[in-house]
């Protein structure tokens, strides 16, 4: 089914997390598949449908969810917040938490967004706690921005229709982990060293 990414869907998007669904979603950038990431079923399955296996980024809601689950040096908490929410995924020092040992498996970073998307901030405000992140794709395809492909695609899944940009580029991935924060790939956010 497609649904619109708006208020009043909200609880229905919640709800299917909670019951251990996959979700596609809208962000800053572009379309995510959305589990909840303390159900390591629910993660196997999107593995499964990405075909792959490897450490997956998280959405919280805030710096203070942030906190929770990562670690970083006091001095970059400026930057941290000046970037987000924003079009950026952060890389963290893990923390140890409630979250499936599948999101960092054997890492100890993680990858951290706060998108500037309001329903899917909404979403994990209600469950109060990380969703998955990870691009509407099966491993070494490009990602699928445009509904009408996504429900062609992945036809068993719930799809929250929104604003996404057509043309992104996934978002800028910073390495906060090292002394000096690093890019690590570039994308829609703009950040300079």
């Amino acid at each position: 089914m497609i649904y619109s990414a708006d208020k009043r869907y909200i609880k229905l998007a919640a709800q299917k997390i909670l019951e251990g669904d996959i979700i596609i979603y809208p962000t800053d950038t572009l379309y995510g598949f959305g589990v909840d990431a303390t159900n390591s079923n629910s993660i196997n399955m999107l593995n499964k449908l990405k075909k792959r296996s490897v450490p997956l980024s998280i959405i919280v809601s805030s710096t203070e969810m942030l906190e929770k689950y990562a670690n970083f040096d006091i001095c970059n908490k400026n930057i941290i917040n000046d970037l987000l929410p924003g079009a950026f995924t952060l890389l963290l020092k893990s923390k140890q938490s409630n979250l499936s040992n599948k999101i960092c498996l054997n890492s100890n970073k993680i990858g951290i967004r706060i998108p500037k998307s309001t329903f899917i901030l909404d979403v994990v405000n209600l469950i109060n706690k990380p969703i998955v992140t990870t691009s509407v794709n099966v491993n070494n395809s490009p990602s699928l921005n445009d509904v009408n492909e996504i429900s062609l695609s992945f036809r068993n899944i719930d799809i929250f229709k929104g604003k996404v940009n057509k043309k992104s580029k996934g978002s800028t991935i910073i390495d906060f982990s090292l002394d000096k924060p690093q890019i690590v790939r570039v994308g829609d956010g703009d950040f300079t060293l």
